[in-house]
């Protein structure tokens, strides 16, 4: 008996290390990073290609805001036919969304999805004004399938998680 709890929690330390390398991926993330300087180096900043303007910018290679600070959603038909969302936030992506809008006014935030087929850089948006109601909207860009993948994750706005 003294031999069996002994080895107890040995084995659960290893049940628990196998549960965490066993987790399903997400279905979609979503990561909105803001633009860098050049000159923060390659820890910090990666380069890559704006598309609003057109042009090559560097993007800091940690997400100002993730997928997991996103509580619901709210998603419309773009007038270019793809699709858009409004995405509200809990108090700490609320908190990151109005410090980056506010130390890094005149640069750009850039969107990217990522869904188990690839990586898609949606949208970059000039940030023009800090943010403080926790309401970040991408106004278009999204696939009829990215929004079904979201409005499968999270709630509609207003409604209750599933």
């Amino acid at each position: 008996m003294k031999f069996v709890c002994r080895l107890l929690p040995g084995l659960l330390a290893l049940a628990g290390l196998a549960a965490l390398g066993m987790s399903k991926p997400p279905p979609i993330t979503v990561r909105f990073y803001v633009e860098a300087n050049a000159r923060d180096g390659d820890a910090f900043a990666k380069p890559i290609t704006l598309h609003n303007p057109e042009r090559e910018a560097y993007i800091e290679r940690v997400p100002s805001i993730s997928e997991q600070s996103i509580k619901a959603m709210y998603a419309f038909q773009a007038k270019d036919g793809s699709w858009g969302v409004a995405f509200k936030l809990d108090p700490k992506g609320r908190m990151d969304l109005e410090v980056a809008s506010t130390a890094k006014r005149g640069g750009s935030m850039v969107v990217f999805v990522m869904t188990p087929k690839g990586v898609h850089q949606v949208i970059d948006m000039l940030i023009d004004k800090p943010v403080r109601d926790g309401i970040i909207t991408i106004p278009k860009g999204l696939t009829e399938k990215e929004i079904a993948s979201l409005s499968k994750v999270y709630p509609l706005i207003g409604q209750a998680r599933k």
